[in-house]
């Protein structure tokens, strides 16, 4: 089926493995480091204790004080080698795993184990592994060093003579299995509370990470990719995306991440007959849905927006919210008071403890969600500011600098028009008018280009016409503006985008083209918008129809028109014919992504 994916190797589906694939790496130095240290003073004050107080007498003194000092001389090993390195490689943390079981097994093949104070030996053994991993591989620990015991006290009672004069240990089955017992219980104990410990700390980590992430002054589309990036990772899925929907408005929004990790999460508006799909209208605040099998049946665990669990009988028939799914993990969460969410995780895994991982990612959900739309805010703000001082610099050069260079103008064609006896000052003075035309015209564009045009969908067209009739009343090229359509019902970043390049456009004729007439032109075709724009002057250095890709191969074409196409997922055809003109073809799908923040 489309979209499903393997379950994860097993040891991927622990909640802790997961948690600790994105973070809490810099802690194994440090552990390693914290045992190496631990290891050392055991093994000396071991040594200390059995020459005063000996467990063993005869040979089995001179063998069990051998491997004690083996024992010290492998934990000055280890501690020098972390010394050497910065971090510990996963072969030299398993082999110091391996030689914690080892060498407390080697001694007890020559002390009575169950009585001896270097049983101790397991107990680091059990420490060590919580430590350095979790419950399972702790409870491993006990059970191997609990088998060697068995294998041990076997040995002596019905292996061969020799090896029963050779080795010492407590074949009394009552204590043996009493003391492999308490091995059990003490790494099922220690096992238990370090995964449990190592579960919040990772939590903390992600948390963290994630809220460093969503910093205030970054790119909102970068925080967020990011975030759901990160997320997924702990889920094992490669398809999320959050949706979310403005309260003020009506309006709702979609946005996914893409393949290039250099790339920004991609948005796209929800028409309003899919709304009440795509915010799954109707189903619980947070909930995991997986199929059974090959039916159409579903598991399902759900929680209400306080993390309290809810029944099966209270959720009724309800069906996979996405097409083509095997699971789905929905999280319920607010960005702001205007704007609430959907986190939205496809075909990823989550273990039996369904409601506990639900509770942790609605909880971080819960902190992430405000400091994203913090994010977002600070953008918009920032946007605003910059808006509101280029218009007022806009406003003091109308008010000044071009009121008083049109004055000049003025003055110098009264002159001009006055006649003298000089026949070269009328053309001097022309010459001089027409820089001050130029300039007053440089410096009007400049103003469009600092005022952002504020305009939505049902202003466009009536933006377009005005701008170009302005363009012909200021240029004298005859410029007019045609339009197919009434209404247009383009998103409001777009029709900025547009008349930006609109903007840009007629410039470009202005100054490079020497056109005598242009023709504006939108409308919609093939399910796109179209933006056309005609000219009649030189046209660019090339001939030919080129797309915009053929432009970036080649390094030509307006690169600012460029770049604002992209911005809103639009394309670009040039078609150039030198001395006789150029066409502009812009399209825009109707239903495309554009990227924000």
């Amino acid at each position: 089926m489309k979209g499903y994916r393997l379950r994860p190797p097993l040891s991927a589906r622990r909640f802790l493995s997961r948690l600790r694939a994105s973070g809490l790496r810099y802690e194994d130095g440090r552990v390693e480091r914290v045992l190496a240290f631990s290891r050392l003073f055991l093994a000396l004050t071991s040594m200390i204790a059995w020459d005063i107080h000996p467990v063993a007498s005869g040979p089995y003194y001179y063998f069990g004080r051998l491997v004690l000092l083996g024992y010290s001389a492998h934990s000055l090993v280890l501690l020098a080698l972390l010394r050497m390195r910065r971090e510990p490689s996963r072969s030299f943390v398993l082999w110091a795993q391996v030689s914690d079981v080892a060498w407390p097994a080697l001694l007890c093949l020559f002390t009575d184990a169950p009585n001896s104070i270097f049983f101790i030996f397991f107990l680091f053994a059990m420490l060590a592994a919580a430590f350095r991993w979790g419950f399972v591989e702790t409870m491993t620990t006990a059970m191997i060093g609990a088998g060697l015991l068995l294998f041990q006290a076997a040995v002596v009672r019905y292996g061969p003579a020799l090896l029963q004069r050779m080795l010492s240990t407590n074949v009394e089955p009552p204590r043996l299995v009493l003391r492999c017992g308490f091995l059990l219980m003490t790494g099922f104990l220690l096992g238990f509370l370090a995964e449990g410990e190592k579960e919040l700390r990772a939590e903390i980590d992600l948390t963290n990470r994630l809220l460093s992430l969503a910093r205030v002054g970054g790119h909102f589309a970068v925080a967020l990719r990011e975030v759901l990036v990160e997320l997924s990772g702990v889920f094992n899925s490669r398809e999320v995306y959050e949706v979310v929907c403005q309260s003020s408005t009506g309006r709702a929004f979609k946005w996914v991440t893409t393949s290039s990790p250099e790339a920004l999460a991609q948005v796209r508006e929800i028409p309003p007959p899919q709304h009440a799909s795509e915010l799954m209208r109707g189903y619980p605040y947070t909930f995991y849905m997986k199929r059974t099998g090959k039916t159409q049946r579903y598991s399902i665990a759900a929680l209400d927006d306080e993390g309290r669990r809810i029944g099966r009988s209270q959720l009724g028939d309800l069906q996979m919210p996405v097409p083509g799914a095997n699971s789905v993990l929905v999280v319920s969460h607010e960005m702001g008071r205007d704007w609430t969410a959907r986190f939205v995780v496809v075909n990823g895994y989550v273990g039996r403890r369904r409601e506990r991982e639900l509770r942790f990612v609605q909880d971080v959900m819960r902190q992430v969600g405000p400091a994203l739309y913090s994010v977002y805010l600070f953008r918009r703000f920032r946007s605003r500011a910059g808006a509101v001082e280029r218009a007022r610099v806009a406003r003091e050069l109308h008010d000044t600098v071009i009121q008083s260079l049109i004055s000049i103008e003025m003055q110098i064609d009264v002159l001009r028009r006055r006649g003298t006896n000089d026949s070269q000052l009328p053309l001097e003075l022309q010459r001089v008018q027409d820089l001050l035309r130029q300039e007053v015209l440089n410096l009007r564009e400049l103003m469009q280009t600092m005022r952002p045009p504020d305009v939505g969908p049902h202003q466009f067209l009536d933006f377009i016409g005005q701008l170009v009739e302005r363009f012909s009343r200021d240029t004298g090229v005859a410029a007019r503006f045609v339009s197919e359509l009434q209404e247009v019902t383009l998103p409001a970043t777009t029709c900025r985008e547009l008349a930006r390049v609109v903007q840009e456009g007629l410039v470009n004729i202005r100054k490079h083209s020497g056109a005598q007439s242009a023709v504006v032109r939108f409308g919609s075709q093939n399910g796109s918008w179209k933006l056309v724009i005609d000219d009649d002057g030189k046209g660019f250095p090339f001939a030919g129809r080129f797309t915009m890709a053929e432009l970036d191969d080649f390094r030509r074409g307006p690169a600012v028109i460029k770049e604002r196409v992209r911005a809103v997922g639009g394309d670009m055809v040039i078609e150039s014919n030198p001395g006789h003109g150029s066409r502009l073809e812009i399209t825009v799908p109707q239903k495309g992504n554009e990227s924000d923040g």
